[in-house]
């Protein structure tokens, strides 16, 4: 059989939850590709990080294409920057993914709407009641 190369198509991802200053894991998983490996750098607001990472082994698919991970330990802190690029024989240029620490923090809009909102019904309500009391003293 003849395989032509096949591209592989990246995506990166935390595989947890993200909380501020708790360590979780990023994950930059290359699918499809043929043929294997790829190797993948990592870098942190530009640094490169590719040390602190770990590479799977390559898992074939039925189609004859491979899939495979790279896991980065990190500690997340706000407006941090992270990027994996996936270089492989099929790509042109290499492939970087960026992924940004944007966790959000609780939020007091929706509690102002609430409150302002419920004075407002409220300030309507009283009106409502004090005309209604001053049309039935008129008849």
């Amino acid at each position: 059989m003849d395989f032509s190369s096949d591209a592989p198509q990246n995506s990166i991802y935390p595989r947890d939850n993200v909380r501020l200053g708790s360590q979780s894991t990023l994950i930059c998983h290359s699918a499809r590709f043929f043929p294997p490996p790829v190797n993948i750098r990592w870098t942190r607001n530009g640094v490169d990080v590719t040390e602190s990472s770990t590479l799977s082994q390559f898992y074939p698919n039925e189609d004859n294409t491979y899939n495979q991970f790279s896991h980065l330990r990190f500690t997340p802190q706000q407006g941090d920057v992270y990027t994996c690029t996936v270089e492989h024989k099929a790509l042109q240029t290499p492939d970087t993914k960026t992924w940004e620490v944007d966790v959000e923090l609780p939020s007091v809009g929706p509690a102002v709407f609430c409150g302002v909102g419920l004075a407002v019904g409220l300030l309507g309500v009283a009106t409502g009641t004090f005309f209604l009391v001053k049309g039935n003293q008129c008849n």
